[in-house]
């Protein structure tokens, strides 16, 4: 054997080389045989993902599509084949994460994950029921136990809760309720309606007793008359107690009516009787003495 060679490469590709071997021996005479030499990719390719997107739901619904991901970096030893992602055509509320895979010309692969946040930004809907118009309890000056209706209430996601401020005894007049709506995100809205009490419940009073009085000396009236002082009630207040009295009473039976009247306007009137009676006597002043003389004959 005179020389063994082969024509081997400096660098070998990936993949399989074939590399030929001649052996000559010392007359010229040579021989040959071939060798495989393959190169394996082992090394992932590397991956960097988009950064975290942050959206908000599309127009009237709870999940949002058309959403820009953005592209990863990505690199290989060799060359990048492809890179996908698992992204869903419509976005959920909330979190997502979307995994993005790149795989190189041997089939290697890396991953990364990227999540996309998607936020409700739409308040919920809501429409108070109508004013409602009560009466007083019965001897009191509030209403308890209303009956405030049931608002209508909406959201593009899900309604969490529906409140309002309501007390639990409504004085007299109007109150104003605030409703609120809460969705699932925490967005709210509000609403009012209008509570109005009346007190329909007249006040009460009795009169003082039956006042007996004489005339004023050498008048056939009386004046300064005491009348004394009714007694009145009201579920609520009483506003004014007024009497028809005139200033003078003439002589015999005046009736006297009084009025007591609440604060929401109600009224009650009960009557009293003044007699005035005259126990001054008359005077009288006889004429002269009459002489006079019998008629005739008689």
């Amino acid at each position: 054997v005179a020389s063994t060679t082969n024509d081997a490469p400096g660098v070998f590709p990936i993949g399989d080389t074939t590399v030929t071997w001649t052996v000559t021996d010392s007359s010229g005479n040579t021989a040959t045989c071939t060798q495989t030499v393959t190169v394996t990719d082992n090394i992932d390719p590397t991956i960097s993902c988009p950064a975290t997107v942050n959206i908000n739901v599309d127009a009237g619904l709870c999940t949002a599509s058309s959403v820009a991901l953005g592209t990863p970096t990505t690199s290989d030893n060799c060359a990048v084949a492809s890179t996908t992602n698992d992204a869903p055509g419509v976005f959920p509320l909330g979190d997502t994460t979307v995994t993005w895979t790149v795989t190189d010309s041997s089939g290697n692969t890396a991953t990364c994950t990227q999540t996309v946040t998607v936020t409700d930004n739409i308040d919920p809907t809501i429409s108070c029921p109508a004013t409602v118009n009560v009466n007083v309890d019965a001897g009191l000056c509030t209403a308890s136990s209303v009956a405030l209706g049931t608002p209508t209430t909406s959201d593009n996601c899900a309604v969490a809760s529906t409140t309002n401020d309501a007390p639990g005894v409504f004085p007299i007049g109007d109150t104003t309720v605030t409703w609120t709506v809460t969705d699932s995100s925490g967005n709210t809205a509000t609403c009012t309606q209008t509570v109005t009490v009346t007190d329909n419940i007249d006040p009460t009073i009795s009169c003082p007793a039956t006042v007996n009085v004489n005339v004023d000396a050498g008048l056939c009236t009386a004046s300064s008359v005491a009348l004394g002082t009714p007694t009145t009630g009201d579920n609520c207040a009483v506003a004014s107690v007024t009497n028809d009295a005139p200033g003078v009473f003439p002589i015999g039976d005046t009736t006297v009516t009084w009025t007591v009247t609440d604060s929401s306007g109600n009224t009650a009137t009960c009557t009293q009787t003044v007699t005035v009676s005259d126990n001054i006597d008359p005077t009288i002043s006889c004429p002269a003495t009459v002489n006079v003389n019998v008629d005739a004959g008689l």
